[in-house]
């Protein structure tokens, strides 16, 4: 038996019952997610979409992180937990003006020479205001929801009591790595919780893109930021979802897709973050084709032997070398003594011919194809991956969507060839420079 602590008690139930009520309580606690055939895991995706809806933000974000795990969940799980939105009702801007200024100690028009009480946007965390300061500077303005950082806190105390039943109760549960995963939810959705983290993350951004004239990054004002309140450089765009969406539009589309391509492979393989969201409704597109990045809650950081790593396996693959490959992913992540190995490297040589070779007359390989069946087979052989490398992935995908859309003929896969094969052998150029002059060659 457990204990609940008794100021979470009747939060545990309401999540407990909403859980049997869609009948997610057996599946969790003693199903095999791995049995089950893909009509019943689409089921259990919906029940599970609509059950983190109704359980609030925490629950949200849970399911949002979780849609990006396909190494850890079936792909039909995953698809459904793709669907969550940020669907929620504007806060009226009595509690807006209540939250900003506790938040930063002084009355709003004191910050503020004019704050629009009329929400640009609002999201699950919070909503963004248009303001203006005495110096005549426009800015974007996001306000956190009230008291949502105990409700989070809460709701994540209450996932490790699940945590622990699961790994008491299901194989699953002891397979995989869960208080692990747990804890990276954690900082990740704390992290989005912090405007302060989100702030700092905006910065070694602008830094990474700093030579590039055609990429903004908004400003942070850190006199008017807090935890709960960041306050940036107003940027005036138009959405990039709405030229997706137009059938006529002046801008150079091609210009658009080439450019967004190159700025996050570089994020990727050359700076230490990365942004971790890159979706059409957090790009703003600027004349002569400029583009804006927004919303830094989910931000990518790779250290040079995470960026190392990603480069040796982008190298592996190409020249498909097996071996390495499984040690490159062995040193990224955790490969359990019951990993069959010699399945593994079969697996991988499969993907290699679908993705690297085959017929010359195939259709265009896509990148997320080839990530996905990469993430199916560490699934299938319960290969645990740090999020960050996942988070790659998942930026790699939704980019690839958005260039499909702008424009088809660009292939993200030659990019990403072209960009690694150069670091690469810049890499080697380095390792013989250093070795002559150490004299060891």
């Amino acid at each position: 038996m457990f204990e609940i602590p008794s100021r979470h008690f009747f939060r545990y139930y309401e999540i407990l019952s909403v859980l049997i009520r869609h009948g997610l309580g057996y599946m969790l606690f003693s199903g095999n997610l791995r049995s089950m055939q893909e009509e019943n895991l689409v089921l259990v995706g919906v029940h599970l979409r609509n059950a983190c809806a109704e359980l609030g933000p925490a629950f949200v974000k849970v399911g949002q992180l979780a849609s990006t795990r396909s190494d850890l969940l079936p792909q039909p799980i995953v698809q459904e937990l793709a669907k969550l939105q940020d669907r929620v009702q504007p806060l009226s801007f009595e509690v807006v003006r209540r939250v900003a200024e506790e938040s930063l100690q002084s009355r709003l028009e004191s910050a503020y020479h004019e704050f629009d009480p009329v929400p640009l946007a609002a999201a699950s965390i919070g909503q963004v205001h248009q303001a203006v300061l005495h110096n005549g500077e426009r800015v974007a303005v996001k306000v956190q929801r009230p008291h949502l950082r105990e409700t989070v806190q809460t709701d994540l105390e209450i996932f490790e009591i699940f945590v622990d039943q699961i790994e008491q109760r299901t194989q699953w549960g002891r397979r995989y790595p869960l208080r692990i995963l747990l804890e990276e939810f954690s900082n990740t959705i704390k992290g989005e919780l912090d405007f302060v983290n989100e702030g700092r993350n905006a910065e070694k951004l602008a830094k990474v893109c700093i030579r590039d004239p055609y990429i903004l990054i908004p400003k942070i004002y850190w006199e008017f930021t807090q935890p709960s309140v960041l306050t940036m450089e107003y940027i005036s765009g138009i959405p990039l979802h709405q030229i997706i969406g137009s059938q006529e539009t002046s801008y150079d589309v091609h210009r658009i897709a080439d450019r967004l391509s190159k700025v996050l492979l570089q994020q990727i393989l050359l700076g230490d973050c990365f942004h971790g969201d890159p979706h059409p409704g957090n790009i703003l597109i600027l004349p002569e084709e400029k583009i804006a990045l927004l919303d830094f809650g989910i931000t990518g950081h790779l250290t040079r032997t995470m960026r190392g790593q990603i480069l040796s396996l982008m190298s592996a693959l190409i020249r498909g070398n097996n071996a390495l490959i499984l040690e490159t992913i062995s040193q990224m992540g955790i490969v359990s003594e019951q990993v069959d190995k010699l399945a593994f490297k079969t697996d991988i040589s499969a993907l290699r011919h679908k993705h690297l070779k085959g017929p010359s007359k195939k259709p265009k390989l896509t990148m997320g194809e080839s990530i996905q069946d990469f993430f199916n087979i560490i699934f299938r052989h319960g290969i645990y991956i740090p999020s960050e490398f996942i988070l790659v992935g998942k930026s790699l995908i939704t980019l690839e969507g958005i260039l499909n859309e702008l424009d088809p003929t660009l292939s993200l896969v030659e990019q990403a060839k072209f960009y690694s094969r150069r670091l690469i052998c810049w890499k080697f150029d380095l390792m013989n420079l250093w070795e002559r002059i150490l004299g060891t060659r």
